[in-house]
């Protein structure tokens, strides 16, 4: 037999495999409940997507493995197969040395004093977002969280602004494009995009819609450029090592599309979930105040201050963790792998569960409690192997140093300004329709402090 051929040996089947659909059931109507099961049946364990089977690893020690010390012996696998034909080649989807070159050229971008800048930025931006809020009224604060997320974004790595058209085309075609992107990536044939019915034709609009405004983003920024490069400069004058060319217009828009989707998302996601908490956590709430107005009392946080918000960031810690966006990443044997006496040869589709590992008993008392206090004293819990929100090794996302003081200063400037608590007693339930766990459920209701 060919070792592309070989089956995977040592591996238990998840319980509940049904004909034709496999495990496709509880992994679309209960899938953090049922991805959390499979640690009950071994560090790694077989599913299967209609006739796919897929290679879960259930245990943090086997996921750093995974994207660290295997990271060369790993393609993205079939889901990124599925989203670079939809979104292009950008960092979120692209492989190998070409991945390596592309981070290369965005890492400058992420350097300690142009973050202070997007953070001071980020900061008098929320300020006046939070100052426009209506007391006593609904807020639907995952569509605010989302569009002060887009328009920081925005601002700080391609330093132009979106127009109103342009905002209101970028708000409808992400939802889209990301739930979407999740369903087709379940399809059990590529057969079924290409029907004309309208789920695919929302998708395939939400898809040039997007691509349409990152090209006017590009195209509108270019005679703005100054000698203080953004990173759409850095991508626009950058040269192939090798040949010399400057990187194609359509990549240019790849990068610019990855970097938008996971700039807003992730960002959007964790603040909305942090405010659902704390309406529900009014004592917790309160001390955040307290600390963010000892700092700054208009919620302008300056940047030599940010450490002061201590209390704050693990709050934010535990929302990564009992709320991690990420519900679902994959990745795919490129060589022979063994994790845990199993053995994986080429070819063997690989998944893995952020929210499920920080959801694990074995590591967090009460799992499902949302507990800033975990975070007080740094312990096993917290180490980089075990707790991976942004992920790890070299697809780790680039935007983290600017993601943690970017949702800081969000949370001071509301914090700042706003008591909040739930509309009604409805709970919020976690919709995992999108390629991010979104909360759904009621809105908010902000009162002035």
């Amino acid at each position: 037999m060919a070792e592309d051929d070989a089956v995977p040996t040592g591996v238990p089947d998840a319980p509940g495999r049904l004909p034709l659909l496999g495990h496709l059931v509880p992994l679309t109507t209960r899938p953090l409940p049922f991805l959390r099961s499979l640690a009950d049946h071994g560090p790694v364990v077989r599913i299967h997507l209609w006739r796919r089977p897929v290679h879960v690893l259930t245990t943090p020690e086997l996921v750093h493995r995974l994207l660290v010390q295997d990271a060369s012996n790993t393609e993205k696998g079939f889901v990124f197969d599925k989203a670079r034909g939809l979104l292009g080649n950008g960092l979120f989807t692209s492989e190998g040395a070409f991945h390596l070159r592309q981070r290369r050229l965005v890492q400058p971008a992420f350097h300690r004093d142009r973050i202070r800048r997007y953070t001071e930025a980020a900061a008098r931006r929320a300020v006046a977002e939070v100052s426009r809020w209506e007391p006593g009224r609904p807020l639907p604060i995952d569509r605010r969280m989302h569009e002060l997320a887009r328009d920081i974004v925005v601002e700080a790595l391609f330093a132009t602004s979106l127009s109103p058209v342009q905002k209101d085309r970028i708000d409808r075609a992400v939802p889209v494009v990301l739930t979407g992107f999740v369903r087709r990536a379940l399809y059990p044939t590529a057969r079924l995009e290409r029907l004309p019915v309208p789920a695919n034709l929302r998708f395939d609009a939400a898809v040039r819609d997007l691509r349409t405004v990152v090209d006017e983003i590009v195209t509108d920024a270019l005679p703005h450029r100054g000698p203080d490069s953004t990173l759409l400069t850095l991508l626009l004058t950058a040269r192939d090592e090798d040949t010399g060319h400057a990187m194609e217009p359509e990549q240019v828009r790849d990068e610019a599309v990855s970097l938008l989707l996971a700039g807003t998302e992730t960002t959007a996601t964790t603040l909305a979930w942090l405010f659902h908490e704390l309406a529900r956590h009014p004592g917790l709430q309160d001390e955040l105040a307290e600390e963010v107005r000892a700092v700054a009392a208009d919620g302008t946080v300056p940047w030599s201050e940010l450490p002061r918000l201590e209390r704050t960031r693990q709050a934010l810690s535990e929302t990564l963790r009992l709320h991690t966006p990420n519900w679902i990443l994959m990745r795919r044997a490129a060589a022979p792998l063994e994790y845990a006496g199993a053995h994986l040869p080429r070819g063997t589709e690989i998944l893995f569960s952020p929210a499920a590992l920080h959801r694990s008993p074995r590591l967090y008392p009460d799992p499902l409690r949302f507990d800033p206090d975990r975070w007080r004293h740094p312990g096993d819990h917290t180490a980089p192997k075990l707790f991976i929100p942004f992920g790890a090794g070299r697809h780790k996302c680039v935007g983290e140093s600017f993601a943690w003081p970017e949702m800081l200063v969000i949370a001071a400037a509301v914090l700042a300004h706003w008591r909040l608590g739930p509309a009604t007693a409805t709970p919020v339930r976690e919709a995992t329709t999108s390629a991010t766990v979104q909360p759904r459920g009621p809105q908010l209701i902000a009162v002035p402090r």
